[in-house]
């Protein structure tokens, strides 16, 4: 199992919209997470940046199924007015792990 942490951004301004949006995220969509093998997905706000964490059993291959995946390319149209892009002109950044604590 990976754990994957990446953030995003907003505009703080769409903070309402954005939370409001993923009051209704679609069936089909969290189905697909599941199908690609995301077995956790959080999504944390501060102040117009988004932490995100994935428990995957595959990253890379579960991010290359969803960039096919109808459901996911519908979502992404629908936050894409929302979503900030980073320097890279990415939406999302990953970032490495400095520390686990497991009992």
């Amino acid at each position: 199992m990976e754990h994957v942490s990446f953030l995003l951004q907003i505009d703080p301004k769409q903070e309402k919209e954005y939370f409001q949006r993923h009051e209704m995220v679609y069936p089909e969509l969290e189905a697909a997470f599941s199908q690609v093998g995301i077995e956790r997905y959080h999504i944390y706000y501060h102040e117009g940046t988004l932490f995100a964490y994935m428990a995957v059993v595959n990253y890379e291959e579960a991010m290359k199924a969803l960039e096919t995946h109808p459901a996911n390319i519908k979502w992404q149209a629908y936050m894409s007015d929302l979503l900030v892009p980073w320097e890279n002109g990415q939406n999302a950044k990953v970032i490495r792990e400095a520390y686990r604590f497991v009992k």
